[in-house]
């Protein structure tokens, strides 16, 4: 009898309960220890949350409603609702069904192989961790846990290393492949680590990087050194990656909505790693899963061999003084000047022009006068995108603020700059000044 099967001879409503996941090995290992039993349909369907910070769990309890009677869960069948980061406002709970997440897992398996140890790098209780356990549940695999995970300490490259030779040790035993999913960021402090984190990189059969858009030069120098790379696209909707390097994993059907899905448009995903729904949220199933398709808010395309681009998000086209400026373009381009470690334009709001672009950068350079890049910067986006994409204010920052997702808090950037800029006036954006 398959888990699935379980469920369907068990339809009375399974409890619902929250699984607060501490930062370091001990919340992994708290988690693992109840997901086989979500899983296999013997447990409770769990909600995995970040033990801190405070504010964020009670936002996550008023608004998912684990271990409360009055709010049955939506399906038996639902084995995780995986809360999103609540980048965008309050935390949504995406239902995944047992069927789904054994979905793919399968589909993983059959793209990269099943005999595999993992390093678990990324925080446990978001939908990159929670497939690492998930698969290593389906597929009987081991792994090891980076004592940084979840944020227990900051993420250096020699505790990461020294993680993973321990984990290439049991690996030269047992003969399984080794693998390990980071963000960009992560690779970053990797890369920039020397040969210490090179060499670590180097050390795996597979690292995926996904949560964030992989920089064309991280790529690119990852490849020239040998690095087994991956880049994975998906979200908590589709049970996390579900399209690797461009080319979608069996069973995932993907469409843009445009005549033959010749010209870009919005990426929309089917198949069965499909999530159900939302958790108390069925305005929002009209919106987001249509026809059991997984509605993105990604604008992508496909090339001649059928593989997807990403060309940014719906919601990132903002209006500069009458014109259309998609910044995640101007993020790609700032991007690729050899001196940008890392960037983010946001926009704010301003009576006169609509929005403005805001850059926020990290420098691979230590400049006690940033005059000259900026005017660089600035003039690289006005000639190839045009003057109303051009940052009216280029920062310079050490980090930016990320959530535990590996993504990037645009809130709170947003935040920042509108503090930075109330109450200023600007000329047109990209005009001389």
């Amino acid at each position: 009898m398959t888990q699935s099967d379980t469920f369907k001879e068990n339809p009375i409503p399974r409890k619902l309960t929250a699984v607060t996941v501490p930062a370091g090995m001990g919340g992994v290992l708290k988690l693992a220890s109840v997901i086989g039993p979500a899983l296999a349909g013997t447990g409770p369907a769990i909600l995995p949350m970040a033990a801190e910070p405070e504010f964020l769990v009670s936002q996550t309890r008023n608004a998912l409603k684990p271990d409360d009677q009055n709010f049955p869960l939506e399906s038996s069948d639902v084995a995780i609702v995986c809360a999103t980061s609540g980048s965008t406002g309050s935390p949504r709970g995406v239902l995944l069904k047992e069927s789904a997440l054994a979905a793919a897992a399968s589909a993983f398996g059959s793209r990269f192989g099943t005999n595999n140890r993992w390093v678990i790098s990324m925080p446990a209780h978001r939908i990159a961790g929670i497939m690492v356990l998930v698969r290593s549940w389906y597929h009987g695999s081991p792994y090891e846990i980076d004592p940084s995970v979840g944020g227990a300490r900051q993420f250096e490259a020699a505790t990461f290393a020294a993680t993973t030779m321990r984990a290439v040790r049991e690996s030269e035993k047992d003969g399984r492949a080794l693998m390990v999913s980071l963000v960009p960021t992560q690779i970053a402090r990797l890369l920039e680590a020397g040969s210490v984190g090179i060499e670590a990189l180097q050390s795996y059969d597979l690292v995926l990087s996904g949560a964030a858009a992989t920089p064309q030069p991280m790529l690119q120098r990852l490849r020239e050194l040998g690095v087994k790379v991956s880049v994975s696209y998906g979200m908590t909707e589709t049970c996390g990656g579900c399209v690797f390097d461009g080319s979608p994993l069996d069973g995932v059907a993907i469409s843009l909505g445009t005549k033959d899905d010749v010209e870009p448009g919005r990426i929309t995903i089917s198949g069965p790693v499909a999530a159900s729904g939302y958790r108390l949220r069925p305005d929002l199933d009209a919106i987001s899963f249509i026809s059991g398709r997984v509605q993105t808010h990604d604008v992508g395309k496909l090339d001649a061999s059928g593989l997807l681009h990403i060309l940014g998000r719906l919601d990132d086209v903002v209006t500069v003084g009458g014109v259309n400026v998609a910044l995640s373009a101007v993020e790609s381009l700032m991007r690729h000047h050899p001196a940008i470690e890392d960037v983010a334009v946001i926009d704010v709001q301003d009576e006169l022009w609509g929005s403005i672009p805001i850059a926020y950068v990290v420098s691979r350079l230590h400049l006690s006068n940033t005059s000259s890049l900026i005017d660089e910067l600035q003039s690289t986006v006005r000639n190839q995108i045009g003057r109303s994409a051009v940052p009216r204010t280029i920062q310079f920052v050490e980090a930016l603020p990320m959530l535990d997702s590996g993504k990037i808090d645009r809130i709170s950037l947003r935040m920042q700059a509108s503090t930075d800029l109330t109450q200023r006036r600007f000329p047109h954006p990209g005009a001389s000044s």
